[in-house]
C-alpha cells in the first residue's frame, strides 16, 4: 500500500486524505481481494479501515499548554508518591537513589527528544504503533497494539486509579486502618466512569482536566520541596548523611530500581499518541523539551525532601511516604492536605493515560490490526468514542480482578522493549530516508544511549527474576499466533459469511447508537 501526498493507493482505489506533505510507505502483507471471491471482497471492503479515510476525523485542537499538561500530567502520577523508598531499598543508599532518579530523568529526556523527531516526521496519531508499522510492517505493529491495548495502558491506568482511591479514603481512617478493598475498588471505578464520560464528550475537556490537575500536582510537589528546605535549614539531613554507605552492586537490583524510577517517569511519550490532534507539529518539540526537565528537577528535589524529613527506618517502612513526610512537619493537618493533593495528581494521570491509550487503539483499528469498531470517530464530537470505552472496560477489569502491583515488572518489560524498538526505527529512517521532512533532528548519541539502556532494562531482570521476566517474554511470543488468526488478511478467505454479517451488524449498531462512522 503506497501512501503518497494526498492519496492512498490500494490496488486501484484512491481516497483523498490531505494529511501528509511527504511520501511515505506502509509495508503491508494484506492479500488483496479478487473479483472472483465475493465473500473475501465483501470482507475486505468492510473490515479494512484505511488510515485517514474520508469521514469524521479527530480535531486538531490541542495547543502547547494542553501538550505539556498531557506529558507532565501523566508523568506526575502515583510513582513519585509510591516508589522512592522501594528504590532506596533496592540500591541500598540514599545517595545512589538520587543518582538513579537523576539518570532516569536524563534517559527520559533522551527518549523524549528522540520521539520529538519521530513525531514530527511521522505526524499521524498512534505513537509507537505508527512508527513500527511504517518501518517494519504489520506484525511488530500488531504486537505493540495488542500489548498496549490489553496490558500496558490498562494496567497503568488501573494502578493509578487504585492509588487515587487509596489516598481519597485515607483521611477517613485513623492510624493503621485502611479502607476495605471493595470500597477502594468502587472509588476507582467511579473515577474511571467520570474520566470516560468526559473523554468521550470532548478532547478539550480532557485536556482542561489535565491542565487543572497539573497545577495541583505542582502544588503537592512544591509543598514537599518547601518542607524539605525547612527540614534542611533545621539541620535534619536524614539519609543524606550516610552518603553511599551500603550501596549494592547487584545488577538485577539496580535494574529493578531503574524500573521503579522509570515507572514514575512514564508518560513522557504521551504527546506522540495525539500528534495528529496538535494544532502545529512544532508544539510536540516544545512540550517535550519543557516538560521533562521540569519534572526531573522536581523529582530529585522531592526525594531530597523525603530523605531529610524522615528517619531511615520510617522512610524504608512507609506505605504512604508523601503523607508521612507532610505529617512529620505539619502534624494532623498533613493527614488531610497531602492525601487530597496526591489523589488529584493520580486522577489527572489516569485521565491522561486513558486519553492517550484510546488513540493507540483507534490508530490500530484504522489499519485493521484491531476490530474496526475501535477505529470509529464520533461524527460531531470528533472523539474515538468506542476506543475510549474499550480502554475503560479493560482498566475496570484489572481494577476488579487483578493484583496490579505485581504487574509493574510486566508493564515495564513490554514498554521498554518497544521504546528500544523506536530508537532503532529512528536510526533506520535516518539511513533509509535522509530526505524525509523533519522539523527536528535529535543528536544521534541520545537515541543510541536510549537504545543501550532499553536493552539493559529488558535483559537485566532475567538475572534477578528469570521466572517473571520469562512470563513477560512469553506473553509477547504467544501474541504472534493471534496476529495470523485475527489480523492477517490471508485468514479472511476462511471467515464464514456468518462472521462477516455478525461483524457488520455490530459496526452498524455501534454507528447508530454512538453516532460514529
Amino acid at each position: 500500500m503506497d501512501y503518497r501526498g494526498d492519496t492512498i493507493s490500494t490496488g486501484g482505489d484512491e481516497m483523498v486524505t490531505g494529511t501528509r506533505c511527504h511520501e511515505t510507505s506502509f509495508r503491508d502483507d494484506v492479500v488483496s481481494p479478487s473479483s472472483s471471491d465475493p465473500v473475501l471482497e465483501s470482507s475486505y471492503s468492510r473490515f479494512e479501515v484505511k488510515p485517514n479515510s474520508p469521514g469524521p476525523q479527530m480535531k486538531k485542537q490541542l495547543g502547547l499548554v494542553a501538550a505539556i499538561s498531557l506529558i507532565a500530567g501523566t508523568i506526575i502520577g502515583s510513582g513519585i508518591f509510591l516508589t522512592p523508598n522501594d528504590i532506596v531499598g533496592r540500591v541500598g543508599s540514599g545517595a545512589m537513589a538520587l543518582i538513579v532518579w537523576t539518570f532516569c530523568g536524563f534517559i527520559t529526556l533522551c527518549g523524549s527528544l528522540s520521539y520529538a523527531e519521530l513525531g514530527t516526521a511521522l505526524t499521524e496519531s498512534g505513537g509507537e504503533y505508527t512508527y513500527l508499522r511504517y518501518a517494519f510492517g504489520r506484525l511488530p505493529a500488531f504486537l505493540y497494539c495488542w500489548s498496549s491495548t490489553v496490558v500496558v495502558r490498562p494496567v497503568s491506568g488501573g494502578i493509578i486509579l487504585l492509588t487515587f482511591a487509596r489516598y481519597v479514603s485515607d483521611p477517613f481512617y485513623d492510624g493503621d486502618c485502611t479502607a476495605p478493598s471493595f470500597s477502594m475498588k468502587g472509588i476507582a471505578l467511579a473515577a474511571l466512569l467520570l474520566i470516560t464520560v468526559v473523554g468521550c464528550l470532548d478532547s478539550k475537556w480532557s485536556a482542561h482536566i489535565s491542565s487543572i490537575m497539573l497545577v495541583i500536582k505542582f502544588c503537592a510537589l512544591g509543598l514537599l520541596i518547601l518542607l524539605g528546605i525547612v527540614s534542611l535549614s533545621r539541620g535534619h539531613y536524614g539519609q543524606l548523611e550516610t552518603g553511599f554507605q551500603n550501596t549494592t552492586v547487584k545488577v538485577g537490583s539496580i535494574a529493578f530500581a531503574f524500573y521503579d524510577a522509570l515507572w514514575a517517569y512514564d508518560g513522557w511519550n504521551n504527546a506522540n499518541y495525539v500528534s495528529g490532534e496538535l494544532k502545529d507539529p512544532k508544539i510536540l518539540i516544545y512540550a517535550l523539551v519543557l516538560a521533562v526537565p521540569l519534572v526531573t528537577v522536581c523529582y530529585v528535589l522531592v526525594n531530597v525532601a523525603y530523605m531529610s524529613i524522615l528517619t531511615t527506618q520510617v522512610f524504608l517502612k512507609s506505605e504512604a511516604i508523601a503523607v508521612d513526610a507532610v505529617h512529620n512537619v505539619l502534624g494532623n493537618a498533613g493527614l488531610v492536605i497531602m492525601p487530597l493533593l496526591v489523589a488529584a495528581s493520580c486522577f489527572g494521570a489516569a485521565n491522561s493515560t486513558l486519553f492517550a491509550g484510546s488513540r493507540v487503539s483507534a490508530a490500530s483499528a484504522k489499519h485493521g490490526d484491531l476490530p474496526r469498531i475501535l477505529g470509529l470517530i464520533h461524527s460531531s464530537l470528533g472523539t474515538p468514542l468506542p476506543a475510549f470505552i474499550f480502554q475503560a472496560l479493560m482498566v475496570a477489569f484489572y481494577i476488579v480482578a487483578v493484583d496490579l502491583e505485581s504487574l509493574i515488572l510486566f508493564y515495564s518489560f513490554i514498554a521498554w522493549l518497544f521504546y528500544g524498538s523506536s530508537m532503532v526505527i529512528l536510526m533506520l529512517l535516518r539511513r533509509r530516508e535522509p530526505d524525509l521532512p523533519r522539523l527536528f533532528k535529535v543528536p544521534l548519541p541520545l537515541p543510541i544511549i536510549m537504545l543501550l539502556f532499553s536493552i539493559f532494562l529488558v535483559v537485566a531482570p532475567f538475572y534477578q527474576h528469570p521466572t517473571k521476566s520469562s512470563i513477560s517474554l512469553g506473553f509477547m511470543i504467544l501474541s504472534i499466533p493471534l496476529y495470523f488468526i485475527f489480523a492477517s488478511r490471508r485468514w479472511l478467505r476462511q471467515l464464514s459469511g456468518y462472521f462477516t454479517r455478525a461483524s457488520d451488524w455490530t459496526v452498524r449498531m455501534t454507528q447508530h447508537v454512538f453516532a460514529v462512522s
